[in-house]
């Protein structure tokens, strides 16, 4: 099911990639340049509802109607989980789940999610259920290729379950000759990769990085686009400002405090959201994105395009994480992250891209976001970044109405 309406913008994790990526969820239903009081004050309301959190460690089965087999899936997984589920199938929401005409003073579709009027929803269910079943019987280990709707699907609706005819070769053949790529000689520690990647990155330099301003414009499906400009002070302010024909739109990070402000509407932010908004700031826009930690391992050699990558991943319980560090340059080139719910994890994807020199640093001039929903993913391209420059601390300082 796609995130298409204002109560998605209820999932906490898109709530915290709409957080600090630029505020994309605020936006949603903001369709004209918000001309008058009125328009000012419905942005910001919407703005207001998407950094809502979700009932702090609640269910599905305790904040929905009608839910019959993924009762124990956090509530803050709900959405990320169906919208993996509509782009395996290929599918829109409205595949499984009824609608009921637009709100006439919002303009957003009515949906009647615990409705099981459409028979694909019972499918949906029965075929929930046996990949629970395969994920809690099967002992065969899949590793990162474990049984989800996609295995089977592949973007359709009827499952792929046949081989297509005629076919290119059966079983009895020979496999025609392949190529086999030169593998490297050698793979260094997990150690060596980093150490490598600080100097690749400005190594001193970048450990004396005071002050980061980065202009640009931010891409995103359905024409969302806009200006948007990241000011960064260590050890822990943020100032992001995004700027469509709506008006400003503002998340700011002081430490541990921060707020969002869309117009003269403001909202204090959560503990957790800050906690998470700021590490967000630092995996993204910082010079160095990525640091090593207990348990890293090398986990091979891989091909991005045509560059040879190795490949560092940390496991834990609640997600997987992979870093694609260029084998030349040493610099990050992709982050994929394998994030684990009960019926399949989920991915997120970032590509960085185009370093450049800033002042005796490496930074990505591209940044592009990949979610299993295209309408959470994005590029970023900045026309200027600047470094150690003079920032006011006022800029990170907002009073709440």
């Amino acid at each position: 099911m796609r995130t298409k309406t204002t109560t998605s913008r209820l999932t906490g994790l898109i709530v915290f990639l709409g957080v600090i990526f630029c505020l994309t969820t605020t936006l949603r239903t903001s369709k004209v340049a918000a001309s008058s009081d009125k328009q000012q004050i419905r942005r910001a309301r919407n703005f207001s509802r998407s950094w809502q959190s979700p009932q702090a460690g609640q269910t599905v089965a305790q904040t929905r109607k009608n839910i019959q087999v993924l009762k124990d899936l956090p509530e803050s997984q709900l959405y990320l989980v169906m919208n993996f589920v509509a782009t395996s199938l290929g599918v829109n929401c409205n595949y499984c789940h009824v609608q009921q005409g637009k709100d006439p003073t919002t303009g957003t579709t009515k949906w009647v999610w615990e409705s099981d009027d459409k028979p694909s929803k019972h499918t949906a269910r029965r075929m929930m259920q046996m990949v629970l079943a395969v994920k809690a019987n099967d002992k065969i280990d899949f590793r990162e290729n474990e049984v989800t709707c996609y295995t089977c699907h592949r973007g359709q609706r009827q499952p792929i379950g046949l081989p297509p005819m005629p076919l290119a070769r059966s079983g009895h053949e020979l496999e025609p000759e392949s190529v086999a790529t030169p593998a490297s000689t050698s793979v260094p520690s997990v150690d060596q990769i980093f150490s490598k990647y600080f100097e690749a990155v400005g190594g001193s330099a970048a450990s004396k990085t005071e002050t980061l301003v980065l202009k640009g414009k931010r891409e995103a499906s359905q024409n969302r686009s806009w200006p948007n400009e990241i000011t960064m002070k260590t050890p822990d302010k943020v100032l992001m400002v995004a700027m469509p024909a709506s008006g400003p739109v503002r998340q700011i990070l002081n430490g541990d405090r921060g707020w969002s402000a869309a117009g003269t509407n403001v909202r204090t932010l959560t503990p957790a959201e800050v906690l998470d908004a700021q590490r967000r700031g630092r995996e993204l826009f910082s010079v160095v994105k990525a640091k090593p930690s207990p348990g890293m391992r090398v986990s091979g050699v891989q091909k991005l395009g045509e560059r040879e990558t190795y490949v560092v991943e940390t496991v834990t319980d609640t997600k997987t994480e992979r870093y694609f560090f260029d084998s030349q340059t040493g610099l990050l080139l992709r982050k994929i992250t394998l994030n684990k719910t009960m019926l399949m994890p989920f991915p997120e994807q970032v590509d960085f891209e185009d370093y450049r020199d800033v002042d005796g640093v490496k930074m990505p001039f591209v940044i592009r976001y990949s979610a299993i929903d295209t309408y959470d993913s994005w590029s970023r391209t900045f026309t200027e970044i600047k470094r150690n420059v003079a920032v006011d601390d006022t800029s990170f300082v907002i009073s709440p109405p």
